[in-house]
């Protein structure tokens, strides 16, 4: 760097940012003084290594950052893998290929002894040149796992993790996505949490654990921000669930049972966030007034109002705009199957993890068995697995007394579904009755033990079929019938929780199977439904459909709704034909001569008698009409009317010949429902009948759809909570806002308006003039039983008291 004139050039070259400048404008011209830099770099590395422990200058530190940020800018080609190469080398040494090709991690690495300032700086350096596309993913990613296994500074180890998240984030970013990178990051990431099965022995925790926990803890992250939500993904979290590692066992565990809600909840404080923000609207109020900041004031106004439209009114907001990516179709399909329904081999690994869990040699903790058996029976019940030893497993921990027990009757209901034997499912029915559901239990016992045995036959039902097969009645382990008897029995207890659990029980055997029950508990609509011969399906009996369901309802409905429409054009153009005679008769004639009238007529009468009259016939008309009418009402299909056998061809033949649309579908479910409450209420099918016979039975379907919370709702098939069976001892206190929507529901849908009909005797007495009836026997012997106003009552005013004082004390509507 010598020379003559060259004082000023020394001051400026010692200081490196400056030279980093020089060398950013003019690379050529200043890589001599870079390469003195970096020799100079290598010798404070030497020094350093003789006592790494030292606190460094910060000369050493200023130069680490400048290497790092020049080679990895202006000398890419020729400098940047030999910094990397020393930054590398000063943190984990110089590898052996096999250590670089091994799996496993040294807990004795030169990291350790370096001073944190050093270790920090380094990794800074690392992370700006991979940023920059000097080094490899791959690379840094198995760098820097190696880092976090060994490394005892916890914010050097938040800073290395964050680091990989956002750096996969951002090789998954939109039109940059590289399967290849991806490919080898997760297989690298599988063989550090397989590989660590295989290496742990005994109970210390090695470096390797604490890599395979940072391993699992990145997978389940970036599932969760939906980077890598793929079927790989979800086996590389599976492997981690075999673990010998107890804490990875519980993080792959939780991940599979709580992922859903987590990323539920990830996106409503977005949503909240994002409303907040346009809530936050910045008027500039202390600035000077221009063009450009009213623009930007009026943009934030339209944003919000625009937000608070979609927030409230979602769906006239999307017909609004119009927008196709804002469908709700649309936004259904990018929903995410769940983790759990990814797995490549459900019976293998449920049998795998029954296994730890029943073998006598494991020390897990009584809530790590309460995981353990959470995540099989979801598996179970999510699947639909046949895994007969759990159900007797399951047993054991039944008892009146044990710890968290409405939890074990949770995951045993997770654990039934109808491809499980009713044998199996009587067992569990038998352990909860005599554990539960007795007299020497606690009220809130019994309440749990009805709603646990509701929710078992809820998803097996032909745990309930007593049905003879050839006269031979089906092998069952207990009697059906008077279980079901029993149970229902405890709907008139004395405690409430137990009466609304029996209640509860009693209307669930009359919707499934009302012959178990006694004539007395059936009701009216458990009568209609045992005369319909409503039954359970038995085990392994299956309904096989022959098209789609409700194809013939659609079919039916669409028919009747295009002839309603049809003859009410007809009628609109009758109406409209006599209007148009009534408006011609009612206009200004203009009226001739009396003499000109007069020889119209004679030449009138000359032409009438040479020719014949045209005759028509009337009634011929009428009755081709009525022909026509007959027609198109025989055309109009009857399903009601029709045999079982009719029913089935008709739906084959629609459900052939016609592709279904999603409003098709809808219609079709609303159908079906109205067919099924019927059938099951006389009172809805008289009802239905009225509606039929004054042509209102079109009035009921409704093309809008009423389930869209449900449909946004994310549902976890299998998964059920301890809370659905626990005792309801009182009624849950409401909210202002739900206080307020009851009120309002009151208001609007009062029974009294819902009833078809005129007003009764009773609302018509009371609207009455009173002078209309003030003489009336009625009034006259109002509040003295049937004597006057006048008379005096044997027993006095008390008695008087005791005859009115129910009917003073009736609510009167308003009318």
């Amino acid at each position: 760097m010598g020379g003559s004139g060259t004082g000023k050039r020394v001051e400026v070259t010692l200081k490196l940012p400056q030279l980093q400048n020089l060398c950013k404008r003019d690379p050529s011209g200043y890589k001599e003084d870079f390469e003195a830099q970096v020799r100079r770099l290598e010798s404070e590395l030497g020094i350093l290594a003789l006592q790494p422990a030292t606190e460094p200058s910060a000369r050493l530190i200023e130069l680490i950052q400048f290497a790092a940020a020049v080679s990895s800018s202006s000398y890419k080609a020729t400098h940047a893998d030999h910094i990397a190469n020393l930054l590398i080398g000063l943190l984990v040494g110089e590898q052996t290929a096999e250590e670089k090709n091994s799996v496993m991690i040294s807990s004795s690495l030169p990291v350790t002894a370096l001073h944190r300032d050093v270790r920090k700086t380094c990794v800074s350096a690392l992370i700006l040149m991979r940023n920059k596309g000097v080094l490899p993913p791959i690379r840094i990613l198995e760098l820097f796992f190696r880092i976090m296994a060994v490394v005892p500074d916890k914010k050097l180890r938040e800073l290395l993790y964050h680091h990989l998240v956002n750096d996969i984030r951002n090789i998954n970013k939109k039109g940059k996505r590289d399967d290849t990178i991806n490919r080898s990051i997760q297989t690298f990431l599988h063989k550090l949490i397989s590989g660590h099965q295989v290496s742990a022995s005994g109970e210390e925790e090695s470096s390797t654990d604490v890599a395979a926990k940072r391993a699992t803890d990145l997978v389940c992250e970036l599932y969760r921000r939906r980077i890598w939500t793929e079927e790989r993904t979800v086996a590389i979290v599976a492997s981690a669930v075999l673990s010998p590692n107890v804490t990875i066992m519980c993080r792959a565990m939780r991940f599979f049972l709580n992922i859903e809600e987590k990323m539920a909840e990830d996106d409503a404080a977005e949503e909240e966030v994002d409303w907040s923000e346009k809530n936050a609207i910045d008027y500039h109020s202390h600035s000077k007034k221009t063009a450009a900041r009213e623009r930007h004031v009026n943009r934030q106004l339209k944003n919000k109002v625009k937000a608070q439209k979609k927030r409230e009114l979602q769906d006239e907001w999307m017909e609004m705009n119009m927008n196709p990516d804002k469908d709700k179709g649309v936004e259904a399909c990018k929903k995410l199957y769940p983790a759990i329904e990814l797995l490549r081999d459900p019976q293998g690994l449920a049998e795998a993890v029954f296994k730890k869990l029943r073998s006598n040699n494991s020390a897990y903790k009584y809530q790590v068995k309460l995981l353990m058996i959470n995540f099989v029976t979801r598996l179970v019940g999510n699947h639909e697995l046949i895994l007969l030893p759990l159900y007797s497993f399951l047993q054991k921990y039944m008892g009146g007394h044990q710890r968290d027990v409405t939890a074990i009757l949770a995951y045993a209901v997770q654990a039934c579904h109808e491809n499980v034997p009713p044998d199996e499912i009587h067992g569990i029915l038998k352990t909860i009755a005599h554990n539960f559901i007795t007299e020497r239990c606690s009220e809130e016992q019994m309440a749990v033990g009805i709603n646990a045995a509701r929710a078992i036959c809820t998803r097996v039902p032909s745990s309930l079929s007593t049905e003879e097969v050839d006269g031979i009645t089906n092998s069952t382990t207990m009697d059906i019938e008077a279980f079901a008897r029993d149970l229902a029995a405890f709907g008139n207890h004395r405690d409430r929780s137990v009466a609304i659990a029996g209640k509860g029980w009693l209307n669930f055997v009359r919707d499934v199977y009302p012959g178990l029950l006694q004539g007395k508990n059936r009701g009216l609509k458990g009568s209609a439904l045992h005369k319909a011969g409503a039954k359970p399906l038995r085990y392994g009996e299956k309904k096989v459909a022959s098209g789609v369901e409700g194809a013939e309802l659609l079919y039916e409905y669409e028919a009747k709704k295009a002839a309603k429409q049809k003859k009410q054009a007809q009628n609109a153009e009758d109406e409209g034909s006599e209007g148009s005679d009534d408006d011609v008769s009612g206009e200004w004639q203009d009226v001739e001569d009396a003499s000109d009238v007069d020889e119209d007529d004679e030449a009138e009468e000359e032409v009438d008698d040479d020719e014949a009259p045209n005759l028509v016939n009337l009634d011929a008309e009428e009755e081709q009409e009525e022909d026509d009418e007959e027609e198109e009402d025989s055309a109009i299909p009857d399903v009601s009317k029709m045999t079982p056998k009719e029913r089935e061809l008709l739906k084959q033949k629609v459900s052939s010949e016609r592709v279904f649309t999603a409003s098709d579908f809808e219609k079709m479910r609303k159908l079906v429902e109205l067919e099924r409450r019927a059938r099951e209420d006389p009172r809805e099918a008289a009802r239905r009948k009225r509606a039929k016979a004054r042509g209102q039975d079109l009035e009921d379907l409704s093309d809008d759809s009423e389930d869209e919370d449900e449909a946004n709702r994310i549902k976890i098939a299998g998964a059920v909570n301890p809370e659905d069976i626990m005792a309801d001892a009182r009624r849950k206190r409401q909210s202002k806002a739900e206080r307020l929507e009851k009120v309002i529901a009151g208001r609007t849908k009062f029974e009294a308006k819902q009833r078809e009909g005129g007003s009764t005797n009773e609302e018509k007495k009371r609207k009455k003039n009173f002078t209309m009836s003030k003489f009336s026997f009625e009034a006259r012997s109002k509040g003295r039983g049937k004597k006057g106003l006048n008379q005096n009552n044997q027993g006095g005013m008390k008695r008087g008291k005791k005859q009115i004082g129910h009917e003073a004390k009736k609510r009167r509507r308003k009318s």
